[in-house]
């Protein structure tokens, strides 16, 4: 099978306590690589490594990031080339839109394979719509972990100057629009209302919303997609909307893709008056912003697209590299942060949405989310969310290719001068014709 992912500079494994003294053979050892390297979020790891640890003091947990700038493709690149060196790591932070490849390139083992049935039992109290991204053809491969959802972050302040009630936050595509037309005063020191990432995790949400897949065969879960619907009239609908608000000068972008940290900062420093974003930076948005903050779901882009949101984030996969009782232990753990107990501890401590409707009951009852309303907004949107096809998501192989055909289109629509109905459309037909030939030629490697 041919390699789908470019050569990198080999990021080695770190040694610290994956070599073992002869009196100390029995101590199993094991790699967990992570992309968080903040000052936060890695001591919430810790701390659950240390009560794991407590409790199985056979085990040692090496958890680590590749460097200050880790992303989903280098921990996942990285993993894969030392894995074919001999020094796979035990487990590997997976983003949701890797989880083709992962499964394709080999290097992995379905969890659902080598878990305990009383493992495989707790599985029933995950949120059906969490299970369902991570279940392919009846097999779990990764354990959802580090999940999150989009949502709308607001200037309440704003919305009270301008005459809008800030209890009452843009539920539609319409309302937004309207609310943009209120706040976007002449004498407005605001850049622009609203802005975003330019990603497509917004326009998938958007399109699971209304019950509809992103790609064939099943978003791409009962056999490799081989054709997008980039072109499908939904779509166009989405990029009218979005053409709009661009050309009464209502939305704003850093000019980079997927600039999570950059387009959230300018909604902290009150460029913007309105922002979407993941739910995974709550934490960030309640601790920076000096204004009164508002959070609400992603707006609907109608009253009727009632079909819930997907899952964003990561899970945790078992590389297949190394002895069964690593393997064993790296599935240990991988419940163990996972339990109910520490998942409320994630969510707690980094705003990740709980992925256990125990954690969520809990939550609940103890009145966390009286006190921390805005922690409650993306778990509620997930919650309500029905499992089904459109809301698992898609599952797609040449992940980053294909999307970034149809951010292109959408960049050529913000940036240039293509506003047209038949404009748009055009741009919409040649992503989908450049999307559908990465789909042809990732599938021919595995004919």
């Amino acid at each position: 099978m041919k390699k789908l992912f470019a050569p990198l500079l080999l990021l080695m494994i770190l040694s610290i306590g994956s070599v073992v003294s002869a009196q100390d053979d029995e101590i199993i050892t094991i790699d967990f690589v992570h992309i968080f390297s903040d000052d936060l979020r890695p001591l919430v790891i810790q701390e659950v490594i240390d009560a794991f640890e407590a409790e199985n003091p056979h085990i040692k947990v090496n958890a680590y990031s590749t460097n200050a700038d880790s992303d989903y493709d280098e921990v996942f690149l990285s993993a894969l080339d030392n894995a074919d060196l001999g020094q796979a790591p035990s487990i590997v932070q997976v983003e949701e839109g890797l989880t083709r490849q992962a499964i394709d390139f080999a290097y992995f083992i379905p969890i659902s394979d080598v878990a305990s049935e009383e493992q495989l039992a707790t599985l029933d109290d995950l949120l059906p719509t969490v299970l369902g991204f991570y279940q392919i053809e009846d097999e779990l491969w990764g354990m959802p972990w580090n999940v999150s959802n989009p949502t709308l972050y607001y200037n309440r302040d704003a919305f009270a100057a301008a005459g809008l009630d800030p209890d009452v936050p843009p539920a539609t595509f319409a309302d937004l629009l309207a609310a943009c037309e209120a706040l976007m005063t002449p004498d407005t020191t605001f850049t622009s209302c609203i802005n975003w990432p330019m990603t497509t995790w917004f326009v998938e949400q958007w399109f699971a919303m209304q019950n509809e897949q992103f790609i064939n065969n099943d978003n791409g879960r009962s056999a490799r997609a081989t054709e997008t619907y980039f072109n499908s009239d939904s779509m166009l609908e989405i990029m009218k909307w979005w053409d709009q608000l661009d050309a009464n000068g209502y939305f704003s972008y850093s000019g980079r893709l997927r600039d999570m940290n950059g387009e959230g900062i300018a909604f902290l420093t009150q460029r913007t008056a309105m922002h979407i974003n993941s739910s995974a930076g709550l934490s960030l948005f309640v601790n920076f912003s000096q204004f009164d903050l508002g959070v609400a779901p992603l707006p609907l882009p109608h009253a009727d697209a009632t079909n819930g949101v997907t899952v964003g984030g990561g899970g945790l996969w078992i590389m297949a590299d190394q002895t069964e009782e690593q393997i064993q232990a790296s599935v240990d753990f991988i419940f163990f942060l996972t339990n109910t107990e520490n998942d409320m501890k994630w969510h707690k401590g980094t705003g990740y949405v709980p992925i256990r409707q125990s954690s969520y009951q809990a939550l609940l009852e103890e009145g966390y989310y009286e006190e921390n309303p805005f922690y409650g907004v993306a778990v509620e949107q997930l919650a309500n969310s029905p499992s089904n096809i459109a809301s698992s998501g898609a599952v797609i192989g040449p992940s980053n290719e294909v999307r970034d055909h149809l951010l292109a289109a959408f960049q050529l629509m913000i940036d240039g001068a293509e506003t047209s109905d038949e404009q748009l459309a055009t741009l919409l037909d040649n992503a989908k014709t450049r999307a559908d030939a990465e789909l042809a030629d990732y599938n021919r490697d595995f004919e």
